[in-house]
């Protein structure tokens, strides 16, 4: 599970020190440090100590999902061995159980800043620097039969919701929850987020917003290259599946399916399909019916919406105005 101590920053980053639940005991590198291992014979064990951290991580995530397997099992109420009864009760320890956590790291001046399942991220400066410390008196307050491990440190994380923030270490980043991942959105805006991440976490200096003004400049021109605005995204049906559909009254329209249909040779479920959007004309008011494959692109006679483009930034600043 987490501690973080704050750093003086307009960007609201943290410094962290990580605390997490391990099924499989003690990390080999943690067991060789306590021991008391030099640099050199550190090194000579180094591919060991990292044969074993694979191996433990393995079986502790293959007992992860039968853990939770089980669980859910028993909370489907038309298993055969299903209790909703006993689902419940689960729930309810483990809330009092992460409650408990949550607790005694206030009690030992901690300010908790995020809380699951997957660990507690705290800030304290006390403990920054001696976080063995703060495990050993946190530890004390669990019942027995439950462990609890140091996990590393972070230099500063960003908060975005629930479930979902961005962790800094040696100036990489490392992204929790889907609300922050920029899969299937177009480059201009994952850059955009990328560039978020780094300003908050303290990693870079360069505002996000300046950066934002400067793509709808060059959006404005034309000037950005059409594989910075497109979107991919892979089928989700064949398109002459999709084409039936639609012939008979189904919705709804998906832009990737239609522009797919237009391509030869036509690609099938799975495949990705890339697009942007064309020029809206009169009666055009959904992405699908503008819709236009990559390859056929031209600046004079097939361009991208510069409008549309330029609204996906502003919503953008919209979403994360208060980070900004």
């Amino acid at each position: 599970y987490v501690s973080l101590r704050p750093r003086n920053n307009p960007s609201r980053s943290l410094s962290a020190i990580q605390y997490t639940t391990h099924i499989l005991g003690q990390e080999p590198s943690d067991a060789g440090r306590g021991q008391g291992f030099g640099t050199k014979e550190f090194r000579l064990l180094r591919p060991w100590v990292l044969a074993e951290r694979r191996e433990y991580d393995a079986r502790q995530s293959s007992y992860k999902i039968l853990i939770n397997s089980f669980y859910g099992y028993l909370g489907f109420p038309g298993a055969k061995f299903g209790d909703s009864d006993l689902a419940g009760e689960v729930t309810r320890r483990g809330r009092e159980l992460l409650q408990t956590l949550v607790d005694t790291f206030r009690a030992e001046g901690c300010t908790v800043l995020e809380a699951d399942t997957d660990g507690i991220y705290v800030s304290s400066e006390t403990y920054f620097d001696k976080p063995e410390d703060l495990l050993a008196r946190v530890s004390a307050s669990l019942p027995e039969g439950i462990d609890l491990e140091f996990d590393g440190s972070y230099s500063s994380m960003f908060c975005y919701k629930a479930k979902n923030y961005a962790l800094a270490q040696d100036g990489k980043i490392t992204i929790k929850g889907s609300a922050l991942r920029s899969r299937g959105i177009e480059p201009i805006l994952k850059d955009l987020t990328d560039s978020l991440l780094r300003y908050v976490l303290g990693l870079s200096t360069e505002s996000p917003v300046e950066r934002a003004e400067a793509l709808e400049k060059e959006i404005d021109q034309l000037a950005l290259p059409v594989e910075r605005v497109v979107k991919t995204e892979f089928l989700s049906q064949n398109p002459e599946t999709y084409r039936k559909v639609i012939e008979g009254g189904g919705k709804p329209r998906r832009a990737s399916l239609e522009v797919a249909l237009r391509l030869n040779p036509q690609p099938r479920m799975g495949d990705p399909v890339t697009y942007f959007l064309g020029l809206k004309e009169k009666g055009q008011t959904a992405d699908w019916q503008r819709a236009q494959p990559v390859d056929a692109y031209d600046p004079i006679t097939c361009p991208y919406d510069a409008k549309a483009y330029k609204k996906k930034i502003k919503d953008w600043l919209k979403r994360y105005a208060e980070f900004l």
